[in-house]
């Protein structure tokens, strides 16, 4: 017991306020969605670095974007699944340090690719209008092209090359998805849904072959992208109103 009242009592009303809880049945929505791309060391999605005849390179990630839209179904009271398309702009900055260079020079590139998420969601119910959820699921990401950059720059009597290439792994790959977050469902004009999400691809996104020149004297080195990154998500979708189901006298 809790403060007088039977321990099963407590178990009904938890069952009953995630029964109440939910995704609309029957309910058929559109939804943009707007997810800055935050790097992070701890979850894989940070620096990358390589070293060869003196020659550092820092691979740092910047902030991305993945924008797009979603398509919801609702199946259950609790149950949902989303798919969708993407655009996801991935940008680094390559850190040059050499013996012979006076201060660290720079080379910023970005990587595209597109991606079709499928997952399944669960919502709880907070309030009457607000929702939490939780959902998991995998992404078909496709990767178009390869990418490539150079600069150069003169010291004195010096010439400095810098130049990058990155080779897709694939054209086509899968990724790990998991996402939380919130959702405020308003009568008549939407709902806006406010979280964060997790994309992990099973394996590298490409390979980053890095070419520095010194007054013609190559150096060349290599590292593979791992390609997880972390978002802030912020979604909308259309309010839209259940589909009724015909009956068979009606068709």
């Amino acid at each position: 017991m809790s403060n007088g009242i039977p321990s099963y009592v407590w178990l009904c009303m938890l069952l009953w306020a995630f029964q109440q809880g939910c995704a609309q049945v029957n309910v058929t929505t559109l939804g943009i969605q707007l997810k800055p791309m935050i790097p992070s060391k701890y979850l894989g999605t940070g620096t990358e670095d390589a070293e060869v005849d003196g020659l550092q390179v820092h691979f740092e990630p910047n902030v991305g974007l993945n924008f797009g839209m979603v398509v919801r179904r609702g199946l259950t009271r609790n149950w949902s699944v989303e798919s969708g398309i993407c655009m996801v702009q991935r940008n680094y900055t390559l850190h040059f340090n050499h013996p012979e260079l006076s201060s660290e020079e720079e080379l910023r590139f970005r990587f595209i690719a597109y991606e079709i998420p499928m997952q399944a969601l669960v919502f709880v119910k907070l309030s009457d209008r607000l929702f939490m959820n939780a959902s998991a699921g995998v992404s078909v990401d496709l990767y178009p092209s390869n990418v490539e950059s150079s600069s150069y720059e003169f010291r004195d009597t010096l010439r400095f090359d810098f130049y990058q290439k990155t080779y897709k792994q694939n054209w086509i790959q899968m990724a790990l998805l998991a996402n939380y977050g919130f959702e405020w469902r308003t009568p008549n004009k939407g709902y806006f849904y406010l979280g964060a999400s997790y994309h992990r691809p099973f394996q590298p996104i490409g390979t980053t072959a890095v070419l520095f020149e010194l007054s013609g004297d190559p150096s060349r080195t290599t590292t593979r992208l791992g390609g997880n990154y972390l978002t802030a998500d912020f979604r909308y979708f259309f309010n839209e109103k259940p589909e009724k189901r015909k009956n068979k006298s009606d068709s």
